[in-house]
């Protein structure tokens, strides 16, 4: 969930990100999804 989402949706969220929405929420998200799968910056991320 975005920072500035409502209580009722961050009390529920696995994960409430330090980002509000419309400032880069989505890409924070992703980023975190990416670490924990252990895909972030890792060299084969740049191959195709």
């Amino acid at each position: 969930a975005p920072a500035d989402a409502c209580p009722e949706i961050k009390d529920i969220s696995i994960y409430v990100s330090p980002v509000k929405g419309g400032e880069g929420v989505a890409r924070d998200v992703i980023e975190q999804v990416m670490k924990v799968q252990g895909k972030w910056m890792v060299n084969d991320a740049f191959f195709w």
